[in-house]
């Protein structure tokens, strides 16, 4: 038997090189987290308000989702749709303001959450702010807080 092959379950020979990028393609579908919103429309139709998918940092994509689909689920209510995640309608998704004449990247908010300025939760909600085209430069308003509400 050639060294670069491999028996797999069901008997057939799989090349190293092939085994490998399975393996590979395995390992990024389990980086993506993903979430969707369906909601009632005013007359009475089920829809899809929303779809997001965060790729790259599962320890806190959970949290972007939550973000992105708790500011859906306002903007839908507010339109007069209905939704089942009433929990959503709850959640906080203020964020901390980034230092003054700054705009979180993604640099910033990963150098902010690894010398613990920020929390993980804050830290997933900062990507999905920036991911969803929110980020904008903090002009040093009083608040301490950006509030997408």
């Amino acid at each position: 038997m050639r060294i670069n092959t491999l028996l797999c379950a069901q008997g057939a020979l799989l090349n190293i090189r092939h085994f490998s990028l399975y393996i590979t393609i395995l390992m990024c579908s389990a980086c993506t987290t993903s979430g969707q919103l369906y909601y009632v429309d005013t007359e009475g139709s089920e829809k899809l308000g929303c779809e997001y998918e965060f790729v790259g940092a599962p320890s806190v994509d959970e949290y972007a989702i939550e973000y992105a689909l708790s500011l859906c689920a306002k903007s839908i209510v507010k339109k007069g749709g209905v939704i089942k995640e009433e929990y959503l309608l709850k959640i906080d998704t203020s964020i901390p303001l980034p230092a003054c004449g700054k705009i979180w990247t993604h640099d910033l908010a990963k150098q902010q959450f690894n010398s613990e300025q920020i929390s993980k939760k804050e830290y997933g909600y900062i990507v999905a702010n920036i991911d969803m085209g929110f980020a904008a430069i903090n002009e040093c308003a009083h608040n301490k807080q950006i509030n997408k509400d």
